[in-house]
């Protein structure tokens, strides 16, 4: 994704260049939720709607306006899709075993579909797999140290966004698929 971004800026194109402003504010804003959600969420075990209500609606517009700048406009149907699917499924999850996840998490969710989403269904896979295999290997390693048991609560959003981020980061861009 990194290397999109510069090849949208360094472009010559009008359009390319501000789109790749875009996706580096997009970024940028990524970046700060991510801390204030993965600090929050280690410290009290919530994911504020003051952090993601807007977050969510700041995401969808710079998306929207980069599809539109790209000449890719299913990329924002495709976020918008992502969103549901991800949002949905966490929800399923949430209401079947409301300890296994919070609905700040079927919230964070949405968002972070937005995001990969956007950048095409493998980012979408590689985001959820990454999230759950950072989570279960901390868990575990907190587990086998004795510094936790199977009953222990673990904040599950610092591991999504950081599956997230690296998902986002290993990215090549826009997918057409």
């Amino acid at each position: 994704m990194i290397a999109f971004i510069v090849e949208l800026l360094v472009s010559g194109s009008l359009t390319q260049g501000l789109a790749g402003l875009m996706l580096l504010l997009g970024g940028l804003v990524f970046a700060v939720c991510a801390l204030a959600l993965s600090f929050n969420d280690l410290r009290e075990h919530r994911l504020p709607n003051r952090i993601i209500y807007p977050w969510a609606g700041i995401t969808l517009g710079l998306l929207i306006i980069t599809a539109l700048l790209l000449g890719e406009p299913f990329a924002a149907l495709r976020a918008l899709t992502a969103a549901f699917v991800w949002g949905a499924s966490f929800l399923i999850v949430q209401m079947i075993s409301p300890r296994a996840l919070g609905m700040g998490d079927v919230k964070l969710a949405v968002v972070l579909g937005l995001y990969t989403g956007f950048l095409g269904w493998a980012t979408v896979v590689a985001a959820v797999v990454l999230s759950f295999l950072f989570g279960g290997l901390v868990s575990a390693g907190l587990l086998i140290s004795g510094r936790a048991t199977a009953k222990t609560a673990v904040a599950f959003g610092p591991f999504l966004l950081l599956g997230t981020a690296v998902a986002l980061t290993v990215s090549g861009g826009v997918s057409l698929g």
